[in-house]
C-alpha cells in the first residue's frame, strides 16, 4: 500500500509513528512518503518548531505534555523549565523523525520528499498528489501563513523582525502570545500593541501541591459530557471554577469571566494580578480558576463539542464562549508574562492604543509615531481558501462547517474514502485539534488502524502476525466448526487433538539424511515431549525407539510392546526402582555421573543382570555453553576401566542445549574421542547418542519472524507501544522460524569428517527428538467463555482452559491462534487470551491477538502445532480442574493414556 502524509510537523510525525506502529503490529506492508517543504527528517521549514527559532520563544504547553515514540520530551532533554523553548521542541521532533527512519518495520518503507503539495486529485480508486498516485493520503499541513495587513512586517518567520533597529517605534497588531514573542526577540525601542479586546491573555497558574477540587472537576466533567445545551455546559464550568477558586484561597465571581463581562478596564492591572497569582504571590484571580478548570476539563469538552456536537451547544454562541475561555486558559507561562510586565514598567511596551484594534492600523501608527508596523496575528484555524485544503473544498472534494473541515472520527474527509486530514484545518469541527497533546481517541490513531487494517492479514493473528504452518488434517478439522464443537462437548475444554501420521514423515526425513552420508540412524522419541501413547505406538511401528525418564514412562512404553532394547533411560535423577526396571528389561541407561555409573553396577550385580550403559559426556565448556548434564571426557576415561561382568558400555551419550549444528559436530568429535579411549580399554561401543535439539520451524515465513524480532526489539527499547502482556520482554522463547530443519540440518551435522568418523568406527548415530518428531501432530481446542475488559479497559477473551495447558519452560508460545467462528461477526477487537486460574497473570498467550471479525462466547480458539511439549510438560490440575483429554484424529477416540486404568 502506498500512503502519503503531507506535512512533517508534530501531527505529521504522529501520523507516521502511528501508521508504522500499527503496520509493525499487524504485519502490514506500507510504502510511506512524507511531503514537506523542509529537508529529509527535519521539522517543517515554516512551522512553529524550527530548531533555529529564538531561544526565548517558549512553548505554551507544559513540557510534561510532549511525547513521541522516542519517549517523553522531559526524558530526552537536559533539565529545563516547565515551558521549554519551541526551538528545543523542534530539535526533539527532528530527533523523533530520525528515530522513525531508523525503526521502519520490516516490509515497510519511509521516504521524504521536499516538495510543497499544491493539489490532490482522485484517480483510479486512489489519489494523485501532484501527479503521484497513492492509495491513502493524510493531510497534516498545520498553520497556514498569515497575510499581514498592507505595509506591515509579518511576525513569522522571526528573521523578518531583524529589520527592526534599536531606534524603531513599532505598532504591533495583536496583543496575545505572538506579540509577546515579538517583544522578547526584537531590539526595537518601543512597542504599541493593539487588539480588539483591549486585554492581555491570562497567565497560566497551576496549584503548588498538585490537583485541587478533584471531586468537583470529576462531577463537572460528567455534567459536560451529558449537557443538553450551552446553559448546562456553562453551569458545570462555573460550579467547578467556584470550587477551584475556593480551594486555592481566591475570591471573586467566576461567572462574569465565563460570560466575558469581567474586564475591569485596566489591562495592565489585570496582567499584574494574574502574574502574581501564577507566581504564588497572591491568591488566584477568578479568571485563573476558570482557566485551570477549562484546561483540566478540555478532554471532556472536546468529546462533547466535536463531530457535530458544537451545533447542539449553540453554534456561534459556543464559539464565542470558547474564544473567551481560550484567553484565560491558554495564556503565557509566568516567565513570559514577567518579561512583558518588565517591558511595560520600563516603557518599552506602551498600552496607549491597546483597545483600539477596530480602527485603521495605518492611522494608529501615525498617531503613536510608529516607524514600523508588525502584524503578530496568526492565521485563524479552519480552512483557508488559498491552501491545499481550500482547493479541495473549491473542487467539491471536501465540505466545511463554520469554516472548519468536516472529517469522520478516523480523520477521513467527509465524502471521501481514502483522503484524511488532521490538525488546524479541522479546528472547530474537532475542538482542541491544534495541539501537541496526543490521545488514544484522536483521529490519528483511528486513521492508522483503518489504513493498516487494509494492508494487513485479514484473519485472526497475533501482534505482530506469526502464521502457523499447519497440516492438511488440522486444516480439515478446523474448517468443520461442528466437529470441533463436538470434540469439546464430548471431552470438555480444552481438548488436545492428536494425529501421529506426520511423525513417520518427520522420522523418515532424518533417517534418509543419515543414510545419504552412509550412517545408520536410530531415532528415539523423547516421551517427555508428549505423554500420549499414540506417539509411542507410532515410534514402535516405525521400527524406532523411545526415550524415557521415569518408572511410569518406562512401564507404559513396555506395556505398548516396545522392546527394552528400543528404549533409553535419560532421566537426570534416577530412582533405584527405575534402574532396576531398566536393567531387567535390557534398556540402555544414560549414566549422568560416575557415582550413578557405580550405582548401576551395584544394582546390576544385586539383580544378577547385565546393565547396558552409555556414559553421558559434558562437552568442553570453552567451546560450548556449560551444562549440568554429564561429566567431562577425561573424567569418564579415567573412571571407566576394563569391561566388567555387570556393566556393558554400549555407547556414549550427550545432552546438548540449543539447536546449532556446529555444537553437535563438536560434541560428536569429543564423543568419538571418548569412544576411542574406551575402545583401548577393550570396550566395543555401538553408537553415539547426541540427544534431542533437532530444529523445526513452526512458521514458514522468515519475514514474519524477522518482523516479530524487530517488533519485540522496538518494544524492549521503549520505542513501540507494548504488544505483550504487561510489556513482557519475552527474552526466552523458542526460535519459531529456523532453517535448516530436520534432514537438512542433519546433513550439516554429518558433513565431512563427522560421518567418516562414525563409519570408520562402525558406530550408529542415535537421536532423541521430541518437538521435531511431533511437528504437525497436534493442536489444542478451547471454548471461548467470555469477552470483557480489565479494570483499565484492556480487552480480554476468556478461555475454558488454564495457562499450564499450553506452556513450556520458555516465556511463551508465539504462534498465532486460529479462530473457529460459531457466532455472528462482531466489531474488531484486539485482546489478550486469559484462562481459568485465579491468578492475575493467568494469560494463555502473552501477545495481544487481533480478531478482525470479532470474537464471542461460544466460538472456539485453536492453538496449532502444540503436540511438542506445550500440551503436557507443565500441565496442572490446580483448583481440581481435570487435565485436558487427549483424542486421536480422525475419529476422536481417547488416547490410551486417558483410558480407564491407564
Amino acid at each position: 500500500m502506498k500512503v502519503a502524509i503531507i506535512g512533517a510537523g508534530p501531527r505529521g510525525l504522529w501520523a507516521c509513528e502511528e501508521l508504522m506502529g500499527t503496520a509493525r503490529e499487524r504485519g502490514a506492508s506500507i510504502e510511506l512518503t512524507v511531503f514537506d517543504t523542509a529537508p529529509r527528517g527535519a521539522t517543517s521549514a515554516t512551522g512553529a518548531f524550527q530548531p533555529d527559532l529564538p531561544a526565548q520563544w517558549l512553548l505554551n504547553v507544559p513540557a510534561s505534555a510532549i511525547a513521541t515514540r522516542l519517549g517523553s520530551f522531559d526524558q530526552w532533554r537536559t533539565p529545563g523549565g516547565d515551558f521549554p523553548s519551541r526551538a528545543q521542541v523542534g530539535e526533539f521532533i527532528a530527533a523523533s523523525w530520525r528515530a522513525a527512519l531508523s525503526r521502519v518495520p520490516r516490509g515497510c518503507a519511509l521516504d521524504f520528499r521536499q516538495h510543497r503539495v499544491e493539489r490532490i486529485v482522485p484517480a483510479g480508486g486512489g489519489l494523485r498528489v501532484d501527479g503521484t498516485l497513492f492509495d491513502e493520503v493524510m493531510i497534516c499541513t498545520g498553520h497556514e501563513t498569515a497575510t499581514p495587513v498592507p505595509g506591515a512586517i509579518a511576525a513569522y518567520p522571526h528573521t523578518n523582525l531583524d529589520a527592526l533597529g534599536p531606534s524603531d517605534v513599532v505598532l504591533v497588531r495583536g496583543a496575545a502570545l505572538s506579540f509577546m514573542d515579538v517583544v522578547r526577540y526584537s531590539g526595537a525601542k518601543t512597542f504599541f500593541p493593539v487588539s480588539r479586546s483591549g486585554r492581555f491573555m491570562e497567565v497560566k497558574a497551576y496549584p503548588e501541591d498538585g490537583p485541587v477540587a478533584t471531586a468537583a472537576l470529576e462531577r463537572a466533567g460528567a455534567e459536560i459530557a451529558r449537557s443538553a445545551d450551552l446553559v448546562a455546559f456553562t453551569r458545570a464550568l462555573a460550579e467547578a471554577a467556584d470550587a477551584v477558586l475556593e480551594a486555592v484561597g481566591g475570591s471573586g465571581e467566576t461567572r462574569p469571566v465565563i460570560e466575558g463581562t469581567d474586564f475591569s478596564g485596566d489591562a495592565v492591572a489585570e496582567l499584574r494580578a494574574s502574574l502574581a497569582g501564577a507566581q504564588g504571590l497572591r491568591p488566584w484571580t477568578p479568571a485563573q480558576a476558570v482557566g485551570y478548570v477549562f484546561r483540566e476539563l478540555y478532554p471532556r469538552v472536546i468529546e462533547r463539542a466535536s463531530f457535530g456536537g458544537r451545533a447542539s451547544l449553540g453554534g456561534e454562541r459556543f464559539d464565542a464562549l470558547t474564544h473567551t475561555l481560550e484567553r484565560v486558559a491558554f495564556g503565557p507561562p509566568a516567565v513570559t508574562a514577567r518579561d512583558l510586565v518588565a517591558a511595560i514598567d520600563s516603557g518599552r511596551v506602551r498600552t496607549d492604543v491597546l483597545g483600539r484594534g477596530a480602527e485603521d492600523i495605518g492611522a494608529l501608527a501615525r498617531e503613536v509615531g510608529a516607524s514600523a508596523v508588525v502584524d503578530s496575528v496568526t492565521a485563524p484555524p479552519g480552512v483557508h481558501p488559498d491552501s491545499l485544503v481550500g482547493r479541495l473544498v473549491s473542487d467539491g472534494l471536501a465540505r466545511t462547517e463554520a469554516g472548519a473541515l468536516i472529517v469522520e472520527r478516523d480523520g477521513t474527509v467527509s465524502g471521501q474514502k481514502h483522503l484524511a486530514a488532521a490538525g488546524r484545518m479541522c479546528e472547530g469541527w474537532i475542538l482542541g485539534h491544534d495541539t501537541l497533546r496526543r490521545g488514544p481517541d484522536d483521529v490519528i490513531p483511528a486513521w492508522a488502524r483503518r489504513v493498516s487494517a487494509a494492508a494487513a492479514p485479514s484473519g485472526v493473528h497475533g501482534i505482530p502476525p506469526l502464521t502457523a504452518r499447519t497440516e492438511a488434517w488440522a486444516d480439515g478439522l478446523l474448517a468443520d466448526a461442528q466437529a470441533c464443537h463436538n470434540l469439546i462437548e464430548d471431552h470438555s475444554s480444552p481438548v488436545n487433538v492428536l494425529n501421529p501420521e506426520p511423525m513417520e514423515r518427520n522420522i523418515t526425513q532424518l533417517v534418509d539424511a543419515a543414510r545419504g552420508h552412509g550412517v545408520e540412524l536410530k531415532v528415539f522419541f523423547a516421551r517427555k515431549a508428549n505423554k500420549a501413547l499414540a506417539f509411542v505406538d507410532a515410534a514402535r511401528d516405525a521400527g524406532h525407539g523411545v526415550d524415557v525418564a521415569s518408572v511410569g514412562e518406562l512401564t507404559q512404553v513396555l506395556g505398548r510392546g516396545v522392546k527394552g532394547s528400543d528404549t533409553i533411560v535419560t532421566a537426570a535423577v534416577k530412582t533405584d526402582g527405575l534402574l532396576r526396571l531398566a536393567i531387567a528389561h535390557g534398556a540402555v541407561i544414560s549414566a549422568d555421573s560416575r557415582d550413578e555409573l557405580d550405582r548401576i553396577a551395584a544394582i546390576a550385580e544385586e539383580l544378577g543382570e547385565l546393565a547396558l550403559v552409555a556414559p553421558r559426556l559434558a562437552p568442553d565448556p570453552e567451546v560450548m555453553p556449560p551444562t549440568r548434564f554429564g561429566e567431562r571426557r577425561e573424567a569418564w576415561a579415567e573412571h571407566i576401566g576394563a569391561p566388567g561382568r555387570w556393566v556393558r558400555i554400549v555407547g556414549v551419550h550427550a545432552h546438548l542445549h540449543g539447536y546449532a549444528a556446529r555444537d553437535r559436530r563438536h560434541a560428536l568429535r569429543e564423543c568419538m574421542e571418548l569412544v576411542d579411549a574406551l575402545a583401548r580399554k577393550g570396550h566395543a561401543l555401538e553408537f553415539i547418542d547426541i540427544g534431542g535439539g533437532v530444529p523445526m520451524s513452526y512458521i514458514d515465513s522468515a519475514a514474519q519472524w524477522e518482523g516479530y524480532r524487530d517488533a519485540i526489539d522496538a518494544q524492549r527499547a521503549g520505542y513501540a507501544e507494548p504488544f505483550t502482556w504487561k510489556a513482557d520482554p519475552l527474552t526466552n522463547t523458542y526460535p519459531y522460524h529456523q532453517r535448516p530443519t530436520r534432514g537438512r540440518w542433519l546433513d550439516e551435522v554429518l558433513a565431512g569428517d563427522i560421518a567418516a568418523g562414525l563409519r570408520r568406527r562402525g558406530l550408529r548415530l542415535h537421536l532423541e527428538p521430541g518437538r521435531s518428531l511431533l511437528d504437525g501432530c497436534g493442536l489444542i481446542l478451547a471454548a471461548v467463555a467470555f469477552v470483557k475488559q480489565r479494570s483499565d479497559g484492556l480487552p480480554l477473551v476468556g478461555l475454558h482452559m488454564n495457562r499450564t495447558q499450553c506452556r513450556t519452560t520458555s516465556d511463551d508460545y508465539l504462534v498465532d491462534p486460529i479462530l473457529v467462528k460459531r457466532t455472528d461477526p462482531s466489531e474488531e477487537i484486539e485482546a489478550f487470551l486469559v484462562g481459568a486460574y485465579c491468578i492475575e497473570d493467568e494469560v494463555i498467550l502473552r501477545r495481544r491477538v487481533r480478531f478482525p471479525a470479532g470474537v464471542s462466547a461460544g466460538d472456539i480458539i485453536a492453538i496449532p502445532n502444540t503436540a511438542g511439549y506445550f500440551m503436557h510438560i507443565l500441565e496442572s490440575a490446580s483448583h481440581q480442574i481435570p487435565l485436558a483429554k487427549n483424542v486421536v484424529w480422525p475419529g476422536g477416540a481417547l488416547d490410551p493414556i486417558d483410558a480407564p486404568g491407564a
